[in-house]
């Protein structure tokens, strides 16, 4: 392998043996490894660099004008390197060099090693941007049929090397897990008592009364709560749905009466489903209008009671560059969200 050379005085003479006289005796793996070792014990980045691009342009002068350096410091560079290593790495002649046996395995290994160490900067940079990473989100139940999807989307769009690891989790079981770094983000309901996280609200779903097709009051578009007095109701249940259950429970009181439970249940597709299968009437999140029920039917509430928020949780102190971004995206998202088919 032959090279244009354009340094160096004419006839100059290396007080090195030729080519590898060092490493005549040492089988080609063995060479192979002691070399990685010499490398990595007394060569810097920088010299390998210098090397590895005389031996690319083929040209001293091409070489210290790719590096931006003068060519007399580049010669000197590689004529110490000859010295620590104990080999020739380049034959010269006037007008050319030749890359010996040992030039050409230190420019094989020399590119392999600084290709890895150009991969692992572009991978910490990426890291150190949230551009590579992976995120674990809880979510409760009712966020797939409102923000979560957009949330999902845009996020991927703009991090698309960014593992997002999704679990649906309720409350309680969220809190416990962002407590202990189980989960990175969650997304769900306050009242969040934890004083080692911190929240940020992405949405406030207004409430909806629900009634059967067949109620009388099917026909409206708003109802007060008062009108359900005397209904029977399909309730949440404290122990699944604590703060909705409080919320109902706060409503009816407010309205002057307890509200006559006829069944309970969870989760909101399900307290739906039997409002829509005639067992009574419910008050729920605007969610609801995602589901398309057959046989329900969703009336504005003429008190307009407070929103229920859905938030975006994560621990305090938590400065991970991948949970700013991720909450950033996901309060964008959310900043576009509308109720489905809310009655005026």
């Amino acid at each position: 392998m032959s090279f244009h050379q354009d340094t160096g005085a004419p006839g100059e003479q290396s007080e090195l043996q030729p080519d590898v006289a060092p490493f005549q005796r040492i089988r080609p793996i063995q060479l192979a490894d002691a070399l990685d070792t010499i490398m990595v014990s007394i060569m810097d980045l920088r010299t390998l660099r210098y090397f590895s691009a005389v031996v690319r342009e083929g040209h001293f002068g091409r070489a210290a004008a790719s590096l931006g350096i003068a060519q007399p410091p580049l010669t000197r560079q590689i004529q110490k390197l000859e010295r620590e290593l104990g080999v020739v790495l380049l034959h010269r002649s006037q007008k050319k060099f030749e890359v010996t046996q040992a030039g050409l395995l230190l420019y094989e290994r020399a590119r392999r090693l600084l290709d890895g160490v150009e991969q692992a900067e572009a991978d910490v940079r990426r890291l150190g941007t949230g551009e590579t990473g992976r995120l674990v989100i809880g979510f409760v139940r009712s966020t797939p049929f409102t923000i979560l999807p957009g949330i999902v989307v845009r996020f991927r769009a703009a991090y698309p090397d960014v593992e997002l690891e999704l679990r649906e989790m309720r409350n309680p079981d969220q809190v416990k897990c962002l407590e202990n770094g189980v989960i990175d983000i969650g997304l769900l309901r306050p009242p969040i008592s934890s004083r080692a996280l911190q929240m940020v609200t992405l949405i406030r779903e207004p409430f909806l009364a629900l009634v059967p097709a067949h109620h009388p009051l099917a026909h409206r578009r708003a109802t007060s709560i008062q009108q359900l007095i005397a209904e029977p109701f399909v309730m949440y249940s404290r122990a699944g749905s604590p703060l909705i259950h409080a919320r109902v429970m706060e409503m009816c009181r407010r309205a002057g009466f307890e509200p006559r439970i006829a069944q309970y249940a969870d989760q909101i597709h399900t307290v739906a489903s039997f409002v829509g299968a005639g067992l009574g009437v419910a008050l729920a999140p605007s969610t609801v209008t995602s589901f398309n029920m057959p046989g329900l039917r969703c009336l504005a509430i003429a008190e307009k009671p407070a929103p229920l928020p859905v938030v975006a949780v994560w621990r305090t102190g938590n400065g991970s560059v991948l949970v700013r971004n991720f909450t950033r995206i996901a309060r964008e998202a959310a900043s576009g969200w509308r109720p489905q088919d809310l009655p005026a």
